[in-house]
């Protein structure tokens, strides 16, 4: 794959089974207008069918009277439209920030949605307020901004419920008539809430938000909140953090999300789990087992009796199948219905058929069927077709000091000797997946072998693994991440142990720059949106101060000693330093530090900032940008592994 081959690539994603056919979303980068492109497609005929045909299509749900999805123009919000099917779906919201999220009451014929809500004069609803002229922001929280957001405080996510069925006698619903129907305001807590729900019978409104609002105290619960009253009610839970629900009746409630086990803040490590909630009795029974089961973030479903859901293992994220009377299920008992190689990004179910989407070590995105009553292999309806010179990278099992590692080695076709990258992924607490990846084949079709590798604070693992880096940040991963790259280069005489670099993003910048400080190998480095400085971090990350002081823990001196800032006069490796102007994870300023303080240290090194990016550029950046990014990173590593310019690496010291 090359840089210019970005906009061959596709997302398939929210599958939806609608009688015989299976409806996805089809989302792609477009280099020409800079922008993604998504509609819906339908599968199952003789051909593919597109189903709709604006700018930004997306979140289809369908049921048997009414159907829905989310639609945008281009450069504009999201907003609801709804119909007796998908093709005559119209629009029912014009909120002026867009919709979010949607669930529809089919028998009751009513939309319960999340949209944010501005005040007064903020974000364009004064048009004679400019942004630089708007009121200051008076904040009273710890968690204040979002990523790719902004502030928060003053745009609350909140729900309002809308009726579906209408007479017909008016202009609402009639193309170019600008009327939609009066959406009802709920009250909701005092904080954004997501995940709006309808029980079976539609007796119960819901959605998820912060058990408490945030007054300045870092708090991780939520719940789920009962809306439709003059006042929200939660529910009363164990002490955790939930991030989706389903009604399996008007009483019973399955949850997926994290226990908080030893405080408010505990979250390093844990294992998402099921959970469920009987309000007649107060108990919440987990169905799986929290140090070896870690449930993805993907919606889980009832069929018979049973919980179909994802679950993420090393290197897959596989399709389960979980009685709702289980309890503390371990990743040995499960029933798993996916292979360990498929990473499954979302599903629907019904009685006898199972579709879903996600990606293989051979290709982007695929949609499957599975007939749930087979012992069959699922059935491909449809595969992105990988660009030219792809490869499969060959699977790695390397003991380690706590445990075996799992790892890739891609090669590029040809023969080699190889120069060889060491790519760290971020987190720590995710992983690399045997997925076909866009970084490594950029990396392999250009020339260059690339080592990567789950190390210890890895997700997919348990949670003793995940949290083997908690006050020690770097250490454990590192040994790891280099065990993995000498299993590698010893086994493989095709690869060249003289010509290597290391590079990675966010928390695998944070690793990568703590190599270099400790390892001379390297002719090159680039850290790219770095955790580089804990102790300016706190304060300034928009998942405020916790982060880091469950990690590093507060004493100063564990925290200078996890430091990459403080490591960097200990640098002698050319070094790239990449980084986003909007970056609200790791904010501008890490970077800024650490640039300059390589600078200090007479290191080799340049820095490169993205205009209006921030921290999810590699992942869903604007396509231009994501193409000069791949350019930036191959010309670093032609100058720096290639010979095209021998610069004084620390290796030939």
């Amino acid at each position: 794959m090359n840089p210019e081959d970005l906009d061959t690539l596709a997302e398939y994603s929210s599958p939806t089974l609608r009688g015989d056919e299976a409806v996805i979303t089809i989302r792609r980068p477009d280099l020409e207008s800079n922008s993604y492109l998504s509609q819906l497609f339908a599968f199952g005929g003789d051909s593919p069918r597109r189903l709709t045909h604006a700018w930004h299509d997306s979140n289809p749900q369908v049921h048997a009277n009414w159907s829905g999805l989310l639609s945008a123009e281009k450069k504009a919000p999201a907003q609801l439209f709804v119909g007796s099917t998908l093709e005559t779906a119209h629009q029912i919201t014009d909120n002026h920030l867009g919709v979010s999220e949607y669930a529809i009451d089919d028998l009751g014929s009513r939309a319960l949605y999340v949209a944010r809500v501005a005040e007064s004069g903020r974000y364009g609803l004064d048009e004679d307020v400019p942004a630089a002229e708007e009121a200051p922001r008076r904040i009273t929280s710890s968690a204040y901004l979002s990523n790719g957001l902004g502030y928060t405080e003053d745009r609350r996510a909140k729900a309002f419920l809308v009726d579906l069925a209408e007479p017909g006698l008016g202009k609402v619903g009639l193309r170019g008539a600008s009327e939609v129907p009066l959406a009802t305001l709920l009250s909701t807590p005092d904080s954004d809430v997501h995940d709006p729900q309808f029980s079976p019978a539609g007796d119960r409104i819901s959605v998820v938000a912060a058990l408490r609002p945030d007054r300045g105290h870092p708090d991780l619960r939520s719940t789920v909140w009962l809306l439709g009253e003059e006042e929200p009610k939660p529910l009363e839970l164990p002490s955790m953090s939930v991030s989706l629900h389903l009604w399996i009746d008007e009483d019973t409630v399955l949850l997926l999300g994290n226990a908080l086990t030893r405080d408010e803040l505990d979250f390093v490590g844990q294992m998402p789990g099921l959970f469920v909630h009987d309000r007649r009795t107060g108990s919440t029974r987990r169905l799986t087992d929290p140090e070896t089961v870690a449930l993805a973030p993907i919606r889980p479903q009832l069929v018979g009796g049973a919980v179909i859901a994802v679950v993420d293992t090393d290197g897959a994220s596989r399709l389960v199948r979980i009685g709702v009377q289980s309890e503390g299920l371990g990743l040995d008992e499960l029933d798993f219905l996916s292979d360990d190689r498929t990473v499954v990004g979302g599903f629907d179910v019904n009685d006898t058929t199972l579709v879903f989407t996600g990606s293989t070590p051979t290709s982007p995105a695929v949609l499957a069927r599975l007939d749930l009553a087979a012992a069959a292999a699922p059935t491909i309806l449809k595969q992105h077709p990988a660009p030219a010179n792809s490869v499969v990278p060959e699977v790695l099992r390397v003991a380690g000091e706590g445990g075996t590692i799992t790892g890739w080695l891609a090669k590029p076709r040809g023969e080699g000797p190889f120069p060889v990258i060491l790519n760290i992924h971020g987190g720590p607490f995710a992983q690399y997946t045997h997925g076909w990846f866009d970084e490594t084949q950029v990396l392999t079709s250009a020339g260059f072998a690339v080592v990567y590798s789950n190390p210890r604070g890895s997700g997919g693992r348990t949670r003793s693994w995940g949290t083997a880096v908690q006050g020690d940040m770097a250490d454990p991963a590192m040994a790891d991440v280099l065990a993995v790259l000498e299993h590698a280069l010893q086994s493989n005489p095709d690869l060249d142990a003289d010509r290597i670099g290391v590079q990675g993003g966010s928390y695998g910048g944070y690793l990568t720059a703590m190599t270099i400080a400790a390892d001379r190998r390297f002719r090159g480095a680039i850290v790219e949106r770095g955790y580089l400085d804990p102790d300016s971090f706190v304060g300034t990350s928009d998942i405020g101060r916790f982060f880091t002081e469950e990690y590093t823990s507060r004493n100063p001196q564990s925290i200078l000693r996890q430091s990459a800032l403080a490591r960097a006069d200990q640098v002698g490796t050319p070094t790239l330093v990449m980084h986003s102007e909007l970056d609200l994870r790791c904010p501008l300023e890490q970077a800024q530090q650490y640039y300059a303080a390589l600078q200090r240290a007479g290191v080799d090194t340049e820095m490169l900032i993205f205009p209006g990016e921030n921290h999810e550029l590699s992942r869903a950046g604007q396509p231009r940008h994501r193409r000069q990014r791949f350019e930036a990173v191959l010309d670093w590593w032609d100058r720096h592994l290639t010979g095209a310019e021998e610069t004084g690496s620390a290796a030939s010291d």
